[in-house]
């Protein structure tokens, strides 16, 4: 697929978000709801997910939802159903869409050193959708367009660059558009809840200032140029000010400052998805060489070399960060999957089943352990375990696929065709998506929720003119 920037992906997004979504006459909306917020933010996510690889792995997604959740947990009733995302592109970003969805980039995500730093990302954008800031503006400069809604989604994302400026030029006045842009109170506002969750959830909010300046300092070494998180964020030296004095008036009262080992373990899992197999195996060999008793360089030397295909490197670096780690869950599981993805599934399953004892609700473990039972046509075991992946990780696109598949073999018609549904649509097979969910649809209970779920899709892809072939 043809790269695009991210300014004109995000834009062909905005573009797509407003052509789906349901239009009554010429005005879209007399206030922006907390429904109308999720509805939006759905129809956006998926749009997102047409122009953006979204990560898939079932641990690198648990693992920023569960940083997450620590975060949203402080909140208190919150009527948001809270999701994150990693998006696979180079530049720094993070933003949060309406509803309650969340993404970070792998750009971003690569200038971080520690967990803290990304839950101070994560805090700050939390906070953004919980005090509304988008919805309170909209309302507040009267957006009741299709053209306002599209202008107030790209003064947000899109930042003040001039492509911004000109999707909003016609569709919103001047005035109201610097309504719409994130002020410098939203942002001490975010800064100031996204400090209070922090501290509640046991990060030192240090860590939140930390990633700030360090965004600064990258604007400062390459030449003065922003990076797009900057620019859709403003007034960062001024809230940088402002953290200093929260600190101090904090004193003592903060939690200790923490580097959790997994978020390293994160990173370099991230890095050997998403990034160059053989210059992380280059700098892997060099810090092993520096410290050759740190278990993670080894483990990201095993990564590396599975990717690029030299397994039997691969299984003796594995075996040597376990001889420097014994028992370390992280390394083992990634062990177990290696034998999985050269379909040494006796060995996988022996050393999934053993780790499924002691952590029986991660997604990782329990979606590899299904896929092998899936494979030994273990049914009724295989829909056990995904379910609890779907149910425990929504954001995990592949498992969809999976379910369909099992359902279709135990004849149950409505659930395969709605699993296998999703699974198109986020594949972009738009006329095999319209066709499962209009095979669903009939075999679905109308008392069942995934009933109006299959309606309301059948009901966009009609409208999209996506056409099912003969």
């Amino acid at each position: 697929m043809k790269k695009y920037s991210l300014v004109w992906r995000l834009t062909a997004i905005c573009l797509a978000v407003l052509l789906a979504l349901p239009v009554p006459g010429y005005g879209f909306m007399d206030s922006l709801s907390v429904e109308k917020e999720k509805q939006i933010g759905e129809e956006f996510t998926q749009q997102l997910q047409q122009y953006y690889h979204v990560i898939g792995d079932p641990y690198l997604t648990s693992y920023i939802n569960r940083v997450g959740r620590r975060l949203v947990n402080q909140l208190g009733p919150t009527p948001y159903n809270f999701r994150f995302f990693i998006l696979e592109d180079p530049t720094t970003n993070a933003f949060a869409v309406p509803g309650g969805y969340i993404f970070v980039t792998t750009g971003f995500i690569r200038a971080m050193e520690r967990e803290g730093e990304l839950a101070g990302v994560l805090s700050h954008e939390i906070s953004h959708i919980y005090a509304r800031h988008l919805a309170r503006q909209m309302d507040k400069s009267r957006v009741v367009t299709i053209a306002s809604v599209l202008g107030a989604l790209a003064s947000v994302f899109l930042g003040v660059g001039p492509l911004a400026q000109s999707l909003m030029v016609g569709s919103v006045a001047a005035g109201e558009s610097a309504m719409l842009k994130y002020s410098r109170e939203h942002e001490h506002e975010a800064d100031s809840l996204g400090f209070k969750w922090m501290v509640k959830a046991g990060y030192n909010p240090r860590d939140m200032m930390s990633i700030f300046q360090k965004l600064g300092r990258r604007r400062w070494f390459e030449g003065g140029e922003i990076p797009v998180y900057l620019s859709t964020h403003p007034h960062t030296d001024s809230r940088i000010v402002d953290f200093s004095h929260q600190l101090s008036s904090y004193q003592g009262n903060l939690p200790p400052e923490q580097d959790p080992e997994e978020f390293h373990y994160f990173a370099l899992k991230l890095e050997a998805l998403t990034g160059n197999a053989a210059a992380l195996l280059r700098r892997m060999t060099q810090e092993s060489l520096r410290d050759p008793d740190n278990p993670r360089y080894h483990y990201g030397k095993a990564l590396a070399l599975s990717k690029m295909s030299r397994y039997d490197e691969a299984d003796v670096e594995f075996n040597k960060a376990l001889s420097l780690s014994p028992g370390n869950f992280l390394i083992e599981r990634d062990l177990a999957i290696h034998y999985f993805n050269q379909n040494h599934f006796a060995e996988a399953q022996k050393n999934l089943e053993r780790l499924m004892g002691a952590h029986p609700q991660d997604e990782a473990v329990l979606y590899y352990l299904g896929r092998i039972y899936q494979e030994k046509k273990q049914t009724d075991q295989a829909l056990n375990l995904l379910e609890k992946v779907h149910n425990l990780n929504p954001t995990f696109i592949d498992v969809y696929y999976n379910l369909g598949t099992l359902y279709g073999e135990k004849g149950r018609i409505g659930l395969a065709h709605y699993y296998l549904g999703f699974h198109s649509l986020k594949a972009k097979a738009y006329p095999l998506a319209l066709f499962h969910f209009r095979k669903a649809m009939p075999n679905l209970a109308s008392s069942d929720p995934r009933y109006n779920e299959v309606r309301q899709q059948i009901a966009r892809l009609t409208k999209m003119k996506v056409r099912v072939a003969n």
